[in-house]
């Protein structure tokens, strides 16, 4: 008898937990305040209302492959009156979209504990018209920097040029399809409009392909240390479609390293400095790139150097080239 006592009352206990919960905890966020033929939704639950929130927010990242930022001042909580629950959204302030078009806009429930487990939940909410809008305005910009890049290259004579501008037009490729994966997600029958840029970005790539073998490229560096900018600038020439030669090629990149350093009594200071000119077999310069890096601090000499060395390694990324 006591057994059937003490089972019956666990029964009532998990029941009462059960109820307890907001129904958007027990279908993941599924209500119809936010169906999901208009918002996605994501679930987080963690030990802090915070980390939930985060958590909830990491879901939806996944959905859009980008940051996810809360800009929206509206909450959403389910409040019972007379023994009945409802559901309530309201907002404090205004609410705003983020300018940002890397960023998308979130909404999300008040956070639930679970007593029991000390757990809390919280579900986060991304409207798809919104986001569409976001969304589709990134793909624009990529969309018109790519056709203006592939313009450039038709029109440059240069094989130089017009290898730089199919690489830097490739490199949005990453970007553009993954936009466009969640523009596909949140409107498909908009997305379509992208399908030319698709198309580009496969020519540019065709393009960089066909061209590989003969744009070869021969760094002649002086002032290296340990082959940091050596690596540095052949993987970024690797990217943008070149072939990095290890004897002379179609072009010569002339490379400078400069690094004065100062000892300040208990300290050295070093100032960084990187000059890159690319010439031809005839030594007719086509293009060159400097620049200069904060100054690093240290109390040790080589280390000091080496930071400085990091530093202008950060910078071979992208080449800002001057013809």
């Amino acid at each position: 008898m006591k057994k059937i006592i003490f089972f019956t009352t666990i029964l009532f206990f998990f029941a009462l937990n059960i109820f307890a919960a907001p129904s958007w905890v027990t279908d993941q966020g599924r209500r119809k305040t936010f169906p999901e033929s208009e918002y996605i939704s994501g679930l987080g639950t963690a030990f802090n209302e915070q980390t939930a929130k985060n958590k909830a927010a990491a879901t939806i990242s996944e959905y859009i492959k980008t940051e996810v930022s809360s800009s929206t001042k509206s909450r959403y909580s389910e409040v019972e009156k007379n023994g009945i629950v409802t559901e309530e959204k309201y907002l404090e302030d205004e609410v705003a979209l983020i300018s940002d078009s890397n960023l998308y806009a979130l909404e999300y429930t008040e956070t639930w504990k679970e007593e029991e487990s000390g757990r809390y939940y919280c579900v986060a909410y991304i409207e798809k018209e919104s986001a569409w809008k976001l969304v589709r305005q990134k793909l624009q910009k990529i969309t018109l920097d790519v056709s203006n890049l592939l313009e450039g290259a038709e029109e440059d004579l240069s094989g130089f040029w017009k290898t730089l501008q199919y690489g830097e037009a490739v490199s949005y490729e990453k970007e553009f399809y993954s936009l466009l994966d969640f523009a596909n997600l949140v409107n498909k029958t908009g997305s379509s409009e992208f399908a030319a840029c698709a198309q580009k970005l496969q020519f540019a790539k065709t393009s960089l392909i066909q061209h590989k073998d003969t744009e070869k490229v021969f760094l002649k560096i002086q002032n290296d240390q340990n082959g940091i900018i050596y690596r540095a600038l052949a993987s970024y020439f690797e990217v943008n479609g070149f072939t990095v030669s290890n004897e002379r090629g179609k072009y010569i990149c002339n490379v400078l390293v400069t690094i004065e350093i100062r000892n300040d009594k208990s300290s050295f200071v070093c100032y960084p400095g990187l000059t890159l000119t690319v010439t031809d077999v005839f030594n007719t310069q086509i293009a060159s790139y400097n620049t200069t890096v904060k100054k690093t601090v240290g109390f040790n000499k080589d280390s000091t150097v080496e930071k400085s060395y990091r530093a202008l390694e950060n910078t071979c990324a992208k080449i800002d080239w001057i013809k």
